[in-house]
């Protein structure tokens, strides 16, 4: 008798839980049904008139920094040389002390070029911060104007319904507002090859 009371009671409580208006239904009417739009930003990163101006500051400076290291590669690549034709004429005290020398200059020289990548890639970083505090208030704009509560990135998204996607718009709205942006890379002086010590 006890075990069928149980079963009822339990049996009771189930109904209460998947009857509409029940405990979950309550929980349930608490939680805002999500509107969602998606956005592409890879593609507004490669798409927008900002994105495509940063790329190519960064293109020529990266360009720039190569120029730089060959530079440095063949002058350091012609001391050496020189320093090879003098190892029979110096005495070994001194060789040592000129290879040594040359080292710390190698050494010195990637140092440099590796700080100019390295300040390089923090302007990036900045430049990214920055078109990001333009496009996120485009974002929002476009949000509210869909009565939409949430952005998801695309790139998440294997499906989605047609009208889902604002990513043409958000790039049209950013190129308006932020067409270009100046990068503040480091300079790159570019050195003529040193002449071999004589």
């Amino acid at each position: 008798m006890l075990k069928k009371i149980a079963i009822a009671v339990m049996a009771l409580i189930g109904l209460a839980i998947l009857v509409p208006g029940g405990p979950a239904m309550a929980q349930n009417r608490n939680t805002p049904v999500a509107r969602i739009i998606l956005v592409d930003f890879d593609r507004v990163s490669r798409e927008s008139l900002v994105g495509k101006d940063i790329a190519a500051q960064m293109e020529s400076h990266r360009v720039d920094l190569e120029k730089k290291a060959r530079a440095i590669q063949q002058e350091l690549k012609a001391e050496e040389e020189e320093l090879k034709k003098q190892r029979n004429i110096i005495s070994p005290e001194a060789f040592q002390q000129r290879v040594q020398a040359l080292q710390r200059k190698a050494q010195a020289k990637q140092t440099e070029i590796n700080g100019l990548g390295q300040q390089a890639r923090r302007a990036m970083q900045q430049a990214q911060l920055e078109v990001q505090r333009v496009l996120r208030p485009i974002v929002k704009k476009i949000m509210d104007e869909r009565g939409a509560n949430m952005v998801m990135d695309k790139a998440l998204v294997s499906q989605h319904a047609a009208g889902l996607d604002i990513t043409t718009e958000v790039i049209e709205r950013l190129d308006q507002a932020m067409p270009s942006f100046d990068v503040q890379l480091p300079k790159i002086r570019q050195e003529e090859a040193a002449a071999p010590a004589q």
